[in-house]
């Protein structure tokens, strides 16, 4: 129970950016794989006016957070980050913990 209630508190006071929120939800599509009975593999595609980009299961985190911070630039969804600078910025925080949140939910 204190579990549950420590996790419905860091949700509601965890900052997302509701824009980038929307961007990732409205364009994503789940395509499981049945690899074995206990296997299975999914891959997130997104469809971005015409271009596929693609996230797998496989992947690990920092590689998916990595792939939709690039995807996400490259449209012009946020301002440029610097995936190798200071990881303080406040701005890169709260757009990886939005992209975490969706991973979250999706995979």
């Amino acid at each position: 129970m204190k579990e549950l209630i420590r996790h419905i508190l860091k949700e509601e006071t965890e900052e997302i950016d509701k824009n980038v929120m929307n961007f990732l939800m409205r364009r994503y599509k789940v395509e499981e794989i049945n690899i074995d009975d206990r296997i299975i593999f999914k891959k997130v595609y997104f469809n971005v006016d015409g271009e596929f980009y693609s996230i797998g299961t496989f992947d690990n985190k920092k590689r998916q957070i990595r792939l939709i911070l690039n995807m996400l630039e490259e449209n012009n969804v946020i301002e440029p980050v610097d995936n190798f600078s200071n990881e303080n910025d406040p701005y890169r925080q709260k757009i990886v913990r939005t992209i975490k949140r969706f991973l979250d939910q999706v995979m």
